[in-house]
This record gives structure tokens, C-alpha cells and sequence, in this order.
């Protein structure tokens, strides 16, 4: 999950990382975080984040502005804003924003914000390129994918009803779509849904009591610590 915050004074990028850092810390999350100063230099970068942690009074380019270059590039994106000036509310809400937060911040209000947007980064859907005769797209809930496998030369993907695409994505372009809190790659071959697991030892996982997925020699600890994390949360 790719993070951006952004605002001319740096106490306050500071601050909002620190939550950031401590909710992924205590909900076992493994976040990318970028830091900008300045909106042109955030948008330039073209990087399809998932979040925005925005200022809206910034002098090269107010937050607001930013937030719609973001859209462009990620129609999905959670934009967050925390600014002390409230009277920019009613044109936030206009863009979809679920949280305005007034400086300085309050942590619990921070929190139950943050959990929303990760919640709505974890519903939206996941468009893909089908391998097969056709060649075309297909469409599906990323909390409906099951797990995904290198399969020869093409990618699987198996969904909670059991049906089954072949895709000309790679794996490499699944982890970058698949960046849902609840998705872990127990294996260089496979990145599953956390929520589907029904069976977990050492060596393996068995998904929705049918799918037995391997767990790497050198990902078992890490593994571990993501998912029982990520159940106690």
C-alpha cells in the first residue's frame, strides 16, 4: 500500500508518519510511505497512491488542486486532508474525502480515519488482463480473490467461488495491484488472501479447507507474524 503526505511544514509530515507508523506497528501493516513538501513535486513523481495525507494551503499548489491531479492518476485513491483552515470542508467533501482533520491532530480521531481508508483501499475492485483466446479484461473485488500463482508462463488467479482466470499480469504487477492489508506472499509463486486461510502450519496453509499453499523456508517467520497479527486486529 503506497502512502503519500504532503504539507509545507515538516512538524506536521512528521507527525502524521508517526501515526501512520504506529497504527501499521500495532496491525501488524506493511505500508510504503512518501513524504513531499510541496504538491508539484508530489505529483510529478505520477505514482498511483492508494492514500493522500494532503495540506490544502500549500504557496505552489493548494491542496485541493493536488488532490484532483491524484484522482487522475488513481480514480481509487483515499484523500485525507489535515489543514487547520475548516472552511475548505465543503469543497473537500466534493472529491470524496473521508476524513478532514484540523491541526494539530488528534491521535484517535487519526486512527478511526486511517482504518476507514484502509478499509475502502481494501473493497475496491481489481481490473486485470485475461490470457486467452479473447484477450480481453476482467473485474473482480480484490477481498473475492483468493490467491494468485505463477503457473508456467501465465498467472492464476482463483476467486472465493472457485473460478479460475489465467492472466498475462505477472506476479511482479500483482503485488503492485494486490496492496490490500490483508494480502501476504507466503512464496515467491503465490500471494494470498489472509481472509481465506483455514488451516495454518509451520510449512503450509490450506485456503477456503480445498487450496494448500507453501510456505517459503525463509518467509515462515515473517509470515507468522503478519497473520497473527493482522487476526488479532
Amino acid at each position: 500500500m503506497k502512502i503519500a503526505i504532503c504539507d509545507d511544514e515538516i512538524e506536521y509530515i512528521n507527525d502524521v508518519e508517526k501515526h501512520i507508523n504506529q497504527y501499521c506497528f500495532e496491525h501488524g501493516l506493511t505500508v510504503e510511505v512518501f513524504k513531499y513538501s510541496n504538491g508539484k513535486e508530489l505529483i510529478e513523481q505520477s505514482i498511483p497512491f492508494d492514500i493522500a495525507f494532503l495540506d490544502i494551503e500549500m504557496e505552489d499548489m493548494d491542496g485541493l488542486e493536488v488532490g484532483k491531479c491524484l484522482q487522475n492518476i488513481n480514480p481509487d485513491i483515499v484523500l485525507i486532508y489535515v489543514t487547520a483552515f475548516e472552511h475548505y470542508l465543503d469543497e473537500a467533501l466534493d472529491l470524496g474525502i473521508i476524513r478532514f482533520f484540523s491541526k494539530p491532530i488528534d491521535s484517535q480521531r487519526f486512527y478511526k480515519g486511517f482504518e476507514k481508508a484502509i478499509d475502502k483501499v481494501d473493497k475496491a475492485e481489481i481490473v486485470f488482463h485475461l490470457k486467452d483466446e479473447k484477450n480481453g479484461t476482467a473485474c473482480i473485488r480484490a477481498n473475492d480473490i483468493v490467491f494468485v500463482e505463477i503457473k508456467g508462463r501465465k498467472t492464476k488467479v482463483v476467486d472465493k467461488n472457485g473460478k479460475e482466470f489465467f492472466t498475462r499480469d505477472n506476479i511482479r504487477e500483482w503485488k503492485m495491484k494486490l496492496n490490500k492489508s490483508y494480502f501476504i506472499s507466503p512464496h515467491n509463486s503465490f500471494i494470498v488472501n489472509t481472509n481465506y486461510i483455514t488451516y495454518f502450519q509451520k510449512d503450509y496453509i490450506i485456503l477456503n479447507g480445498k487450496y494448500t499453499i507453501p510456505i517459503a523456508y525463509s518467509k515462515r517467520v515473517d509470515f507468522k507474524r503478519k497473520f497473527m497479527m493482522l487476526m488479532e486486529g
